[in-house]
Parts: structure tokens; sequence; C-alpha cells
């Protein structure tokens, strides 16, 4: 019986020291007046390093200087790779991750995901010239991906018999594509657009064939047992899909405004995992 009691206590007091961790987190916060915004420096227009300021810019470093203003503190912006990027979470050299960071289940055993704030469709990528036409003819393929990425599950789930081909970065699948070392890779659609765009004349061009992949939500990361934070962030996104604001950041990167002209197919502050299950 007394064994029983202790053990309820240690629940409780676990409870409990886990909800003032979490109040802390968001507390610490606003005591240091700064929100460090983990970033991507290498996926215009998300996030790249502006070559006039070579100062981090795009739509999610753009976004996450938005939820520092709303929760009333500066924001740094400090680089990760998406290799590096969890451990940078989990590991306090960030606040947030606004990294192009996925909805997964593992992912979310991880780190605490906020609501969605961008989806796009993530198509394979073949050159212009080449004999393929449709998803189905990268059978037995070898195809390009980055290391570590929640697309080489995805992409395996539906070519069985392909190769997947583990890459650092996506420039170096994108070279081995050049190369013909690999049939294929697969881009977000703001991605590949904006490969084509940078790559110039002396580049093999590229086509994106029809059938997606899947359609991916990201949103921002936070570390596990940060609920006050999730919070901040899902009335954050929210209060952006009512406003009009969020439509407004979207128009200037993707949308109508920028070179990509990208139609909107996504309400910011819905749950990630609504979108898909893997």
């Amino acid at each position: 019986m007394k064994f029983a009691k202790l053990m309820t206590l240690a629940a409780i007091g676990a409870a409990l020291f886990s909800t003032v961790a979490a109040a802390e987190q968001l507390d610490d916060i606003k005591k240091a007046g700064v929100l460090n915004c983990g970033v991507l420096t290498n996926s215009p227009p998300l996030g790249f390093q502006d070559p006039k300021t070579r100062e981090p810019a795009g739509y999610e470093i753009e976004i996450c200087g938005m939820f520092a203003k709303y929760l009333g503190v500066s924001a740094k912006m400090t680089a990760v790779s998406p290799q590096t990027r969890m451990a940078e979470l989990t590991q306090g050299r960030v606040d947030i991750l606004s990294s192009l960071l996925s909805y997964s289940k593992e992912r979310a055993e991880q780190v605490d995901f906020s609501g969605a704030y961008i989806a796009e469709d993530f198509n394979f990528v073949v050159l212009d010239q080449s004999d393929i036409k449709a998803v189905a003819d990268l059978s037995g393929q070898r195809i390009g991906l980055v290391k570590g990425s929640v697309l080489i599950p995805l992409t395996e789930k539906r070519l069985r018999d392909a190769r997947i081909l583990s890459f650092e970065t996506s420039a170096a699948s994108f070279l081995a594509l050049q190369q013909g070392k690999v049939k294929a890779t697969v881009y977000r659609y703001s991605e590949g657009k904006a490969v084509q765009r940078n790559a110039g004349t002396e580049i093999k061009g590229l086509r994106f064939l029809d059938e997606p992949l899947l359609s991916m939500p990201s949103g921002f990361g936070f570390r596990k047992g940060s609920p006050e934070l999730v919070k901040q962030a899902n009335a954050f996104l929210a209060e952006l899909e009512t406003n009009g604001e969020g439509q407004k950041l979207f128009d200037k990167w993707l949308g109508k405004d920028s070179d990509l002209k990208a139609t909107r197919k996504f309400e910011f502050g819905k749950p990630q995992e609504s979108w898909f299950t893997n």
C-alpha cells in the first residue's frame, strides 16, 4: 500500500516538474528577450543568405521573426542543417526550428510540433531530356535523396525496387542528377522552381513528373514538453490565417508577388498530423 502511494506521489511529482519545466522554457525566452530560431540558409525562397546583407532571409526566417514579435521578444537567426537541426534543438542550442521540419510520427516522439505554416507538393524530378515519363517508369532506377530525409522511407514504399542513393545536401543530389548518376530526385515545388531559376543556361533542364509523391506540411519544432510554446505558436498561426498577414507573407515569397506564382493550398495552424500518416 505504501509502495503504491509512493509511486502515485512520484508520478504526480514528475508531472508537476514537467509542467514547471515547460513553463520555464517560455519564461526563459521572455526573460532573455530573444527567441533563437534555427533556420536553413540554403533553401531559397524559404530560407537563404541574402547576397546583399549576408543575413538570413526568406519565408521561414520572416515567419519566425513575426512569431518572436508576437511573443514580445527579438529574434536571433541561427543557421542549421537538415542533418543537425534536431540535435541543435534537443540539446538547447536553439529554442525553435523554423527549418522545413515536416511532421512524421517518428519526429513527433522527439520534438513538439506546431500546426503547419506551409504545405507543398513533393514531386519526382528528372532531366528534361530523360525518357522517364511517369513515376512508374522509375521502377528499378537510382533516385538521389538527402540523407535523413523523411522522403527516403516514403520513396522506398512507393517504389519498392528503386535504388535510393543518399547525399549530404540537396546540391549534391542535384549534381548527381546532372551527371546521370541518378535518374531522379525529389523536390518540393518551391525548391525545384528555385533550382530551375538559379541553375543557369549551362545546366540541363529539369522536368517535374505529374503525380506528386505527397503533399507535406511543415511547422515549428520545439523541445519535447513545451505545451505553452506550442500553444502560443498555434495561436499566432491561427491569427495569421484570420488577419490576412499569412496570405501576404505567402504571396511575398511564394505566391502572386513572387516569381513562383504558387497557390496556397494549406491553412495556417492546421494540425500537421491531419495531412497524412507515415
